[in-house]
């Protein structure tokens, strides 16, 4: 009996290993997938949205069926076998399915692009779904302690996920690529599988069952039954919302950067793991008779916890020296930035602040909220199950109307509550539905608590949080650095995030920020020169074509052009148009009637069109910004090439100055490089000095004397191609599976050791 009961300990260390190892595995998968999906479906907020919710609706079915499944397969340990072997080969064919997919599908529709989604997500994510329910009903066999069972569990899972996500962006993508991340997950897969293998075939040794061992069977007044899952669809309907609202603060800090989601997401999952482990080691120590209070007690303390961190933030920041820390990460970047200096200790403590703050962010923000969120999972799971029996079956619902919640709260907080009542009103609304949960905190350590005293501690908790809670655009406002300049602030917040934009009293200069970032400012020369350098190349221009608006210079220079009969804008952040049209140089602008202006993602747009333009220029966003490579790919400026009329003109502005220019080269056959953008063409290119000087006579001469200043730059008017080809000779090209412009830390490492 010692050697059976010694065998199944190992089986029940490696099926945790095992589990592990999967939701390490699920999430590189997630990472990758979510983002190459944007390639051919857009990366405008409905298409990211449709993309998340087809993914998490999957692992919701997943779990429904699962659990079933769970309940009646004789052999759990063989059926978890050939799901992870399913859910490996599915990987293995899943690039070059999806590009087959995206080759005839690209651009469609959203709600054609929604169908294409399910097809390609559907059979994996219900895979992945079914691994939770069948591996509760396998471990709980061992051991008969459902709550353990779930927490734990969860836990593993969860802390494999964590640690997948941060490993698929930080080092796979950004040394490998896309496509390469997904084969690192499959050969995990397949790892699991031979595993796995070697356990089905061991004797695994039931577990005695003892009165309170279980999970408070039996007692209908110590379960909800299922009632438990209209909780948890509240619940995770509250979790992702809140996830939403942090994903979308945190970006404004930390720029937008590419590495920000896998980092807000990481601290997340890590929060909500410790919080599964922590829920069960304190039940195993404290006696809890009233675990439906101690539920509710978890709700009020979650909505609790972000009324204090938010208000503390925010005060802290406006009044306090804590406020440099904000304004050390927002005027840096990139995030991480590895830059260490060992010149003083000042230095480096700056440079390593800046390789940790985008973990120090979310760590701020929600690692105790998550740990709250983590610890009722496994406590409103227990409170689920009326029969032992049914352990699979009750896990899986619970998990599918989590999901359910989840979806419905991503879908009303990205489209209806952010863009209408604000990110600050939104968190008041989510923590005061928390706090009501008060209400029914019956019990806490032991001591009862009189319905009269619940109400008056909830209701006096509301009424501080309103009155200390940041008002609408205030949190925003406490992050951004400002001019020095005396200023009018105009705000905007939309489903694509949020706008801040200063104008002085005088009214002549302009400063701008999309999510954090800055686009543009008035006057910027630099604009001014990079278009009428293009436009000097465009014999005739009757049809062109803007991605990004910025501050409007780029589309202000176009509207010069006596020849111009149509300008087509394509803008995907709709707040930006709101926000600028509240001043009248912009609003003036706008209403130009050659203008067809149209909120959408300019790939999506490109690949929706047969048009032909006679000039094309996008200054759209940073390159290291997240999903910035479907625009500065070499796919994309193939698209583009096919979009230019015969002797049309490309201009493209650039922040980086050896992968871009390359990428440029590899997808057109003529090109000048210039330091900060590019112009290419179908056709041998030729300046016509004539167009130059029209537009440039529309400028006061001190306007046209700053714009000259751009000229003496290095590269200037280059379209040597041997010279250029010398200095890009030992970098990569950006292409749609290798974002390394945008993954930037391969490329980083890659000047800092591999070329000297």
């Amino acid at each position: 009996m010692s050697s059976v009961a010694s065998v199944s300990s190992n089986v029940r260390s490696l099926l945790l290993f095992i589990f592990f190892l999967s939701g390490f595995a699920a999430l590189v998968y997630q990472v990758a997938w979510q983002r190459l999906l944007t390639v051919y479906y857009g990366v405008g907020s409905i298409s990211v949205t449709l993309i998340v919710s087809v993914y998490m609706f999957g692992l919701g079915l997943g779990a429904l069926l699962g659990g079933r499944i769970a309940e009646q397969s004789h052999n759990r340990i063989r059926l978890y076998f050939i799901i992870e072997l399913l859910i490996g080969c599915f990987g293995a064919i899943s690039v070059p399915f999806l590009n087959f997919l995206g080759q005839y599908t690209a651009g469609s529709s959203h709600i054609v692009s929604l169908a294409y989604m399910f097809l390609f997500l559907s059979i994996p994510t219900i895979l992945m779904g079914i691994t939770l329910p069948l591996l509760t009903k396998i471990f709980n066999r061992i051991i008969n302690n459902f709550l353990e069972t779930v927490s734990f569990l969860y836990f593993i899972n969860t802390i494999g996920a964590a640690l997948g996500s941060v490993f698929a962006s930080y080092i796979v993508i950004s040394f490998f690529g896309l496509d390469n991340a997904v084969y690192v997950a499959v050969v995990i897969n397949f790892i699991l599988a031979a595993l796995i293998f070697s356990v089905k075939s061991s004797p695994v040794q039931k577990a005695k069952v003892s009165g309170s061992s279980g999970a408070n069977v039996g007692n209908n007044e110590d379960v909800f039954g299922n009632m438990a899952y209209f909780f948890v669809v509240i619940t995770g309907f509250l979790a992702i919302g809140y996830e939403i609202v942090w994903f979308r603060v945190i970006g404004i800090i930390v720029k937008s950067s590419p590495y920000a989601f896998s980092s807000v997401l990481s601290v997340y999952l890590l929060g909500i793991a410790l919080g599964s482990l922590g829920m069960k080691n304190y039940l195993s120590k404290f006696n809890v008779t009233d675990k439906k209070s101690l539920f509710f007690l978890l709700q009020a303390l979650i909505g609790l916890s972000v009324i204090i961190i938010i208000a503390s933030y925010y005060y802290l920041t406006l009044y306090t020296p804590l406020g440099a820390a904000t304004r050390y990460s927002f005027n840096v970047a990139w995030h991480p930035y590895f830059n260490l200096s060992f010149e003083s200790l000042k230095s480096f403590l700056g440079g390593l602040y800046s390789i940790l703050d985008v973990f120090m962010w979310p760590v701020l923000f929600l690692f105790i909220p998550t740990l709250l969120i983590g610890s009722s999972f496994p406590l409103i799971s227990s409170l689920a199950l009326k029969d032992s029996s049914s352990d699979g079956k009750t896990i899986g619902t619970v998990y599918f109307f989590n999901i359910l919640g989840n979806v419905l709260g991503g879908i009303v907080t990205g489209f209806i509550l952010l863009p209408i009542i604000g990110t600050e009103l939104t968190l008041l609304i989510f923590s005061v539905i928390g706090l009501l949960f008060g209400f029914f905190v019956k019990k806490v350590s032991g001591f009862s608590m009189s319905i009269s005293k619940r109400a008056v501690m909830v209701v006096a908790t509301i009424v501080v949080a309103v009155m200390i809670f940041p008002a609408g655009g205030e949190l925003y406002k406490a992050m951004h650095v400002p001019p020095d300049e005396e200023h009018d602030t105009y705000f905007e917040e939309g489903v694509a995030g949020v706008v801040m934009t200063y104008e002085n009293k005088e009214k002549e200069k302009v400063w701008n920020f999309i999510n954090g970032v800055a686009h543009g400012a008035r006057p910027e020369y630099m604009f001014y020169y990079e278009a009428a350098e293009a436009i000097s190349y465009a014999q005739k221009v009757e049809n062109a074509l803007v991605i990004g608006y910025g501050t409007g210079s780029i589309v202000e220079m176009a509207l010069k052009m006596d020849s111009l009969k149509k300008l087509k804008l394509v803008e995907i952040n709709d707040a930006l148009i709101k926000n600028l049209s509240k001043m009248d140089i912009f609003r003036d602008m706008l209403s130009d009637k050659r203008i067809d202006l149209v909120i959408d993602d300019g790939r999506r747009v490109l690949l929706n069109t047969d048009d032909k333009y006679d000039l094309i220029m996008i200054d759209p966003l940073r390159s290291t910004s997240a999903y910035s490579n479907n625009i500065y790919s070499k796919q994309f400026f193939e698209l583009v090439k096919a979009r230019l009329s015969p002797g049309g003109i490309f201009m493209v502005w650039r922040d980086e100055y050896r992968v871009l220019p390359k990428t440029v080269l590899a997808a057109f056959d003529y090109t000048k490089t210039y330091s900060f953008f590019s112009l290419a063409s179908n056709q041998p290119m030729k300046q016509y000095e004539s167009q130059r000087q029209k537009i440039m006579s529309t400028f006061s001469e001190e306007g046209r004397r700053r714009i000259a200043k751009w000229t003496d730059r290095e590269w200037e008017h280059t379209d040597d191609l041997e010279y250029i080809e010398n200095l890009v000779k030992d970098y990569p090209i950006n292409e749609d599976w290798k974002p390394v412009a945008e993954y930037y830390l391969g490329l980083q490492f890659r000047e800092k050791f591999l070329m000297k």
